[in-house]
């Protein structure tokens, strides 16, 4: 069946998401889809066990026809490039009526774990999400996007999700203020899309009826070749009325060209290079507005602010960060004391600041990033595998990061893989090292990493499925890579094989479509039985 052409944004929006990091639109669905998803999503949340979850698609097949909408693919596209891909994480989120506890004092819209309704499943604690199941990194750049869908009509007394405007670019929480805060009446069919590292929270429910959104995540696949929305004027302009209180005109020009392949200073006024060491000073500052201005200002200096930030790099190393917290840590979330910390998590990577420099920079630091692959210090690798992923356009280290594919240290090769979904233009030599972290056991890799059942073994097999299917979503695809993707159906997880039946069909060839479809006839999840299931919990109901 044909589809209807996708909906693209306007410069406008697409600026806006770059400052604020979200915007608020409309689905566009007919009001009947959205009482019918609410109808059938409260039935599964109120009578069946387990919840959903993941299998939310194919619990309630009608989701499909939301991902499918014009205006859904459009703004995606605009934003994760069109050969975006679905994460197979997605989630139902519920806000149960708080009863009594609701007490007449009205809600603080910036108050962080305010008490939620019995049953419950949205986190009301301020929190930038971690990759489910996978721990991968933060970016500045646009590479992750949460999809929030409202189903039914959510006033503010029911409790929409709340968003902190501008933090998409922070590093942790530390520095948030209430003026950042978005929380407004969803009409039933509205979406939110959100960069993925936006700091968000759930909202109590002061009504009598449960609140249900449904969150879905995507991927970009391709680093930008050109614009991907309706773009008319290659200018940054600073919209008006801004969420956001910053004001960061370098950081939004630079990521502003980005997403249209242009060169990251172009239209950008280079600071001095005198001024390096005062803005390297002012990277650490506890201000977020002062340390991501820095940021960007050094960006702007280009090849002459390479030395200095290279040493900064360097001298991050000795102090065991990439030895991931355990759960019980605050730092595992992201919630470290320091304004400053910066480590590996299982849940999340976060890089140093001069790493997210380097990588903006791009081609001038190639040459000090390559040097730093081979640094003993893992931090210092990890960082420079993830900067190259970021500066290396044309993917002319690409295998070079492959290489760490053979290190021992599971941070190590986290960070190579993520690096690598952005190096698309690796070879049958990486393909060939991807294929064995698919297939082979590593010693001290069955330790858990997110959850007693999700192992590192598991994390580094599903980002590895995901640089496979990056790779088939570009061009000349290497020798090995079908049978690589192939081999990842036997994967025990979920996760992995449904990423790869992604890449399966990228590919598209005949064997490559019949081995997708041979795993779906036995794994497809059949809804049919709820149909049946439910007319019989309504008939005792009405007995």
């Amino acid at each position: 069946m044909t589809q209807p052409n996708p909906i693209l944004l306007t410069d406008e929006q697409v600026q806006r998401f770059v400052a604020d990091g979200f915007l608020v639109l409309d689905s566009g669905l007919p009001a009947a889809f959205h009482a019918a998803v609410t109808d059938e999503l409260a039935f599964a949340m109120k009578h069946e066990t387990p919840l959903p979850g993941d299998n939310l698609l194919p619990r309630i097949p009608a989701t499909a026809q939301l991902l499918d909408a014009p205006a859904v693919r459009g703004a995606v596209a605009s934003l994760l490039g069109p050969e975006f891909a679905w994460a197979p994480h997605r989630f139902p989120h519920n806000s149960e009526p708080l009863g009594d506890a609701a007490g007449s004092d009205p809600f603080d819209p910036f108050e962080n774990q305010p008490a939620m309704g019995k049953g419950s499943i949205s986190g009301s604690g301020w929190h930038q999400d971690g990759h489910s199941r996978a721990g991968r990194s933060r970016w500045h750049t646009f590479r992750a996007a949460n999809l929030f869908y409202f189903p039914h009509d959510t006033p503010l007394e029911m409790g929409p999700t709340r968003l902190l405007a501008g933090t998409h670019l922070y590093a942790n929480l530390h520095g948030i203020s209430a003026d950042q805060v978005l929380m407004r009446h969803m009409p039933a069919g509205a979406f939110i899309i959100a960069d993925f590292d936006v700091a968000h929270a759930g909202t109590p429910n002061r009504t009598d009826v449960s609140r249900y959104m449904l969150k879905f995540v995507a991927l970009r696949q391709r680093n930008p070749t050109a614009p991907s929305w309706d773009h008319r004027d290659s200018r940054w302009r600073t919209p008006p009325g801004l969420l956001t209180p910053h004001d960061l005109p370098r950081a939004w020009t630079s990521l502003w060209n980005w997403l249209r392949a242009a060169p990251r200073n172009e239209g950008i006024k280079a600071p001095p290079a005198d001024a390096v060491p005062g803005l390297i000073e002012r990277m650490g500052s506890r201000r977020q507005q002062q340390r991501l201005a820095a940021l960007y200002d050094l960006a702007a200096v280009g090849e002459g602010a390479v030395p200095a930030l290279a040493r900064t790099l360097l001298e991050t190393a000795g102090h065991e960060r990439h030895v991931s917290p355990p759960p019980n840590d605050p730092a595992f979330y992201g919630f470290a004391e320091s304004h400053l910390d910066r480590r590996y998590s299982h849940r999340q990577f976060v890089p140093e600041d001069a790493a997210i420099v380097l990588g903006a920079i791009g081609e001038p630091a190639l040459d000090a990033l390559a040097g730093l692959l081979d640094h003993e210090d893992p931090w210092v690798r990890i960082n420079a595998a993830y900067a190259l992923g970021e500066a290396d356009a044309l993917g002319v280290h690409a295998d070079r990061v492959g290489e760490l594919l053979d290190e021992p240290t599971s941070a190590v090769v986290r960070a190579a893989l993520d690096a690598l979904c952005s190096l698309t233009g690796f070879g049958p030599a990486t393909v060939a090292r991807l294929h064995r972290l698919l297939v082979e056991d590593t010693p001290g890799w069955a330790a858990p990493a997110m959850g007693a059942q999700w192992r590192i073994q598991d994390q580094i097999r599903y980002v590895a499925a995901w640089a496979l299917t990056a790779r088939a979503s570009g061009e000349d695809p290497p020798p090995g890579l079908e049978a690589a993707l192939i081999e990842a159906l036997g994967d025990d997880t979920g996760y992995v094989p449904a990423t790869a039946c992604q890449g399966l069909e990228r590919l598209g060839t005949t064997t490559a479509l019949q081995a997708a479809v041979r795993y779906l006839h036995a794994y497809r999840w059949d809804p049919v039985h709820h149909r049946f299931w439910r007319a019989t919990v309504r008939a005792r109901q009405a007995a």
